[in-house]
């Protein structure tokens, strides 16, 4: 039977990073509510079963961001998914409705990138800083720098494509 305290600690560990789990969830659940919502109880029970393992060798956002990405790898794997990974976030309401078109083609060209680089531009698109990103990924922010550059070049190249071919 579990202690008082480790039940506190478990419910505050879920509290601050419930964020990154949804975001993990939305990355790899295909649009589907209740995929995402399945992944979000595995991820929930990993934690709960690894929740003792944590010694603090990494941050727990590291930590935490790696048990999610692999639950959810793992679970794709064992449902033999089908293809490409969709983003799932919305694009952001708008106030106006200027570009409407050109923020769903951004949308759907994101979608096509592999999940990893997904997750690069979903954080950076909320806001997360290189060094947010760096210590939920373990990766250096010089490396997230680039591989965000490129990410961004590849999106132009793709918008400008199906742009010029007329959709």
């Amino acid at each position: 039977m579990p202690t008082q305290d480790a039940l506190a600690k478990y419910d505050q560990l879920i509290a601050r990073h419930r964020g990154l789990i949804i975001k993990v969830c939305q990355i790899y659940c295909h649009r589907d509510l209740e995929q995402a919502r399945d992944l979000y109880q595995d991820i929930a029970l990993k934690l709960w079963t690894e929740m003792e393992n944590f010694k603090g060798d990494s941050s727990e956002s590291t930590w935490l961001w790696r048990i999610a990405v692999n639950t959810a790898i793992d679970r794709l794997r064992h449902e033999e998914a089908g293809p490409g990974i969709v983003l799932t976030s919305n694009p952001p309401e708008t106030t106006t409705n200027d570009h409407p078109q050109q923020i769903d083609d951004l949308y759907e060209a994101i979608a096509h990138l592999p999940a990893d680089d997904q997750l690069l531009v979903s954080y950076r698109l909320d806001g997360y800083s290189y060094c947010d990103i760096a210590g939920f990924t373990n990766q250096s922010e010089g490396s997230l720098r680039v591989r965000y550059s490129r990410i961004i070049k590849q999106l132009k190249t793709c918008l400008i494509t199906n742009n010029h071919a007329g959709r």
